[in-house]
């Protein structure tokens, strides 16, 4: 008769067994693409967190009871790490958010709405199994449908957008453009300021419009024409690239397209806290390190926008 395996010997035929059977599921696995939101790890999931945080902490609302509790969630997040993916804090931000939005209605800037929502799938995603993924997968809806409804606006819900009225008047009674008007659109400051003053008579119904002094250079028109195509089509990029299919065509090139059009819309545009909540959700379903240092130094790039007066020294410059 033959002896009865020994227990180590036994264990020892089934690891041997056990071994071909493992590295062949493992070939498998390697063959097997990842699913959508698996490239993103916690890296990009915190840095989308942290952004979000940063960008409430440095662009409050107005009114000192709608900034404090906001500011120290944010702040708390930032300096206490454990605190980052606390469900409480998320929440309150939420709680917050949606307070402003109900004492400031029907006044509320859009980036506040998208704010509310982004808070929603922070939570949603701590509440699931896979946190950075399900994160990745909201930034990118809420990034394509927000650029998605934003062009669908400007070329079929805004008549005054498409023929260029929209851009012509905001870059003569928008501040935040003079400097845009002296730069490429053939005025001056005192052109800008005659202009101001005129549009303020004939709205105050001091005089009509024929005898206000109003004056556009034809080279403004272009440029407004210019800025509105550029708006229309670097909105329906992103929306393209965001709600595409995840790795195919357009997809590949969503954040380019998003970190494009933040660096050079937000250059005049200094809506920093809708700029900042943007490349936020950008950060959150970046897939490499590459595309969340470019995030980052976008995000330092807004903020720059608003506190260094660039446009101004440029046009003492070249002047």
């Amino acid at each position: 008769m033959s002896a009865a395996p020994q227990p180590d010997e036994a264990q020892g035929a089934g690891a041997d067994s056990a071994a071909p059977a493992a590295a062949g599921t493992a070939r498998a696995a390697a063959d097997v693409p990842p699913a959508p939101g698996r490239g993103v790890g916690a890296a990009s999931f915190d840095l989308g967190l942290r952004m979000t945080l940063l960008a409430v902490l440095l662009d409050p609302p107005l009114l000192w009871f709608e900034r404090v509790p906001p500011m120290l969630l944010a702040g708390l997040g930032l300096a206490v790490p454990a605190t980052l993916r606390a469900r409480w804090l998320w929440a309150g931000l939420l709680a917050c958010a949606v307070g402003s939005l109900v004492f400031q209605w029907p006044f509320s800037d859009n980036h506040d709405y998208l704010g509310a929502l982004w808070c929603v799938a922070v939570l949603c995603a701590l509440w699931s199994g896979d946190a950075p993924g399900v994160l990745a997968h909201a930034a990118r809806r809420l990034l394509g449908l927000s650029f998605a409804f934003a062009t669908l606006w400007k070329v079929a819900l805004a008549p005054d957008f498409l023929d260029g009225r929209f851009m012509r008047v905001t870059l003569q009674t928008d501040g935040r453009f003079e400097n845009l008007a002296v730069l490429a659109g053939g005025m001056t400051h005192d052109d800008w300021a005659r202009n101001d003053a005129a549009l303020d008579s004939v709205l105050s119904g001091t005089a009509r419009f024929e005898e206000s002094g109003f004056s556009e250079p034809p080279s403004l028109r272009r440029l407004a024409a210019i800025l509105t195509f550029f708006t229309v089509a670097a909105e329906a990029a992103v929306a393209i690239a965001f709600l595409w299919p995840l790795g195919r065509g357009p997809s590949r090139l969503r954040n380019l397209a998003l970190l494009g059009f933040a660096a050079t819309t937000y250059s005049f545009a200094t809506v920093r806290g809708f700029g900042w909540l943007l490349v936020s959700l950008g950060a959150a379903q970046a897939e490499t390190r590459a595309a969340r240092a470019a995030y980052l130094v976008v995000f330092a790039l807004i903020g720059l926008y608003r506190a260094v007066p660039w446009s101004r020294a440029l046009i003492d410059w070249l002047h």
